[in-house]
């Protein structure tokens, strides 16, 4: 996206359609973030979960954005969270389910938010 960095905390993992992964990641305050997910065409659709590291709660489901594959949030304070992530495999045969490995990426891109601006009348 424009104007938007890669951030350091992406990820990628070879993952089965039995497999559900979990991420711990630090996002800085005062920041946009934009996650975008990608996996083999038979792997889609990705579910992934935004886990709240204290409490277990759940903050965020794509399930119920019909398993939309990037995501924008900001955050005005520094917050740990799990991304917790499986992939359905709608496509994939049962053995291909059972047999095959496919790599799950995670790009993260961010951008500070815009420095406000002092309106100074003399």
């Amino acid at each position: 996206q424009k104007d938007f960095d890669v951030y350091s905390q992406s990820k990628s993992a070879l993952m089965s359609a039995r497999d559900t992964i979990e991420f711990n990641i630090v996002f800085y305050g005062q920041k946009d973030y934009i996650f975008s997910f990608c996996t083999h065409r038979k792997f889609y659709p990705i579910h992934f979960r935004l886990i709240d590291p204290d409490t277990r709660e759940t903050l965020y489901d794509n399930e119920t954005d019909r398993y939309i594959e990037s995501l924008d949030v900001g955050f005005d304070d520094t917050k740990n969270l799990i991304i917790k992530i499986d992939v359905l495999a709608r496509k994939a045969s049962e053995a291909e389910r059972e047999d095959y490995l496919a790599c799950l990426g995670l790009l993260i891109q961010y951008k500070n938010y815009p420095e406000k601006k002092l309106n100074l009348q003399l």
